[in-house]
């Protein structure tokens, strides 16, 4: 009986230490080069926007860049008018920027927009606060477009995205 108190304890524990760890594995893909390794987070749709509908994303990071990365993203609008600029927030992690089109294409009665913008790093980390409420402003001629979290798929999404950047943040060192 004590034997089966004991396994059943150890399993308990051995269960409950797992709980927080995430599989992050396929959520990003990396490969060695030889002036260090780039890192590619797989496109998530986490945002949107009540008339456009959503914006997806997805970040590539590479080592030695003086902590830059490059956040792609893709969004809908009723406009094929292009973008100024970007901000991707949450609570005080704020990454935003001038961005650059990559292109502008019609899909149903509203433009599919694709830009990339070089964003602050350091922020990643912040920036996936699963307690946060994050929210991406596209500028279009200055008017804003306000794109928020979905709110299941962000608490989902942000541990995976925090380790994900905490885990080049220490192999970085």
């Amino acid at each position: 009986m004590t034997k089966r108190l004991l396994l059943a304890a150890a399993l308990c524990i051995a269960g409950a230490s797992t709980l927080p760890a995430q599989n992050i594995r396929n959520h990003y893909v990396s490969k060695a080069e030889t002036d260090g390794v780039i890192y590619h987070t797989f496109p998530v749709t986490l945002f949107e926007n009540r008339e456009a509908g959503d914006l997806t994303f997805d970040i590539t990071y590479k080592e030695h860049r003086g902590g830059r990365a490059t956040i792609n993203f893709t969004c809908r609008m009723a406009q094929a008018v292009p973008a100024d600029s970007v901000r991707f927030a949450a609570d005080a992690a704020v990454m935003s920027g001038p961005v650059d089109k990559l292109y502008l294409e019609p899909e149903k009665k509203q433009w599919k927009h694709r830009y990339t913008f070089d964003a602050d790093g350091s922020e990643l980390c912040g920036f996936f606060d699963e307690r946060a409420l994050p929210e991406v402003t596209v500028y279009v001629g200055g008017k804003p477009y306000v794109y928020r979290a979905k709110r299941s798929a962000w608490r989902s999404y942000a541990p995976i995205g925090y380790r994900i950047f905490d885990m080049i943040r220490v192999n970085e060192q």
